[in-house]
């Protein structure tokens, strides 16, 4: 009987050791940084409170996330440093994505030190937690290939196992330095579509025209038309068969590109 009395306690005992190893004492349990989805996002509905069972509840707070973005706004494919700010005392670590209100990725990321892309590239976190006051991460944001209005960064941040501060930042669009392409002027209708919408434009030339969606991080979908089209007016249908959120419409033609942001529902 103490022989199974003593099987039993050394079990009892190795449980809760590999258990408290997995909180890291009083540091994070997600300590190498968040599973993706974690950001508050209306797309995620998630924070670091739901974080892997960390527990605690979540305070908004303002300011944790600032860029470098000027006043003016960010330009289509420039790329900007963001730089996320935990104060306090305790291990930190944290979650950020640049998101539309469905939850799709808005431009590119790239990690910086001490943090890594999760989620397909979709997130990054910290790579390890830190106890520094205030923490610090610098990463890289690429605006995509068109204007798309305001971006909203989502970012949720853990302050010790129990403690959870949820926040945003916005950027505006910069109307400065965008081309005017006089060859030609064009546009998409109804925007918000479904399943098709109409693109009419006028060219002064003739050639050929490529119209391809793409997604808001300026990677191509797949061409929707290519044609060569006589100068003059034309109009015509275009099949989107798209999941509903936000992308890009590019025309290319003889006399340069514009780009417009369609919805499709």
């Amino acid at each position: 009987m103490k022989k199974y009395a003593s099987l039993f306690f050394t079990a009892a005992l190795t449980a809760v050791v590999v258990i408290l190893a997995g909180f890291g004492g009083d540091g994070l349990k997600t300590s190498t940084g968040a599973p993706p989805a974690y950001t508050n996002s209306p797309g995620d509905g998630q924070n670091c409170s739901h974080c892997a069972g960390m527990g605690g509840s979540a305070t908004a707070v303002t300011g944790w996330i600032t860029s470098d973005v000027p006043a003016t706004g960010y330009v289509p494919g420039n790329t900007y440093t963001i730089t996320a700010t935990a104060p306090g005392t305790g291990k930190k670590g944290f979650e950020i994505s640049p998101q539309d209100i469905v939850g799709n990725l808005i431009g590119t990321l790239a990690a910086g030190t001490g943090n890594k892309l999760v989620g397909t590239n979709k997130y990054v976190t910290h790579s390890s937690a830190v106890t520094t006051n205030p923490a610090v991460w610098n990463f890289h944001w690429t605006a995509p290939l068109a204007y798309v209005g305001d971006v909203i960064f989502y970012g949720s941040f853990a302050v010790t196992k129990t403690a959870t501060k949820t926040t945003t930042m916005t950027i505006s669009e910069s109307t400065l330095g965008v081309s005017d392409i006089s060859g030609f002027e064009w546009s998409c209708y109804p925007n918000p579509a479904h399943d098709k919408m109409f693109v009419k434009f006028v060219s002064k030339h003739a050639g050929i025209v490529n119209i391809d969606i793409l997604s808001l991080s300026g990677n191509p979908i797949r061409n929707l038309i290519t044609a060569d089209f006589p100068a003059g007016e034309r109009r015509f249908e275009v099949m989107l068969n798209q999941p509903a959120g936000l992308y890009l419409l590019r025309m290319t033609g003889e006399n340069g590109t514009q780009v417009r942001k369609i919805i499709v529902e």
